[in-house]
């Protein structure tokens, strides 16, 4: 069950808008982290 997530999550690419970039330049990074833990 836990593989369909990331596969999920994986077809749609989260890409952080760039004012949220600039508040926090970790938000791509911490997105990513997500797909992990699901």
């Amino acid at each position: 069950g836990h593989q369909r997530s990331v596969r999920v999550v994986t077809r749609k690419p989260i890409t952080p808008s760039e004012a949220e970039v600039r508040e926090n330049p970790r938000a791509r990074s911490a997105k990513l982290r997500v797909a992990e833990k699901l």
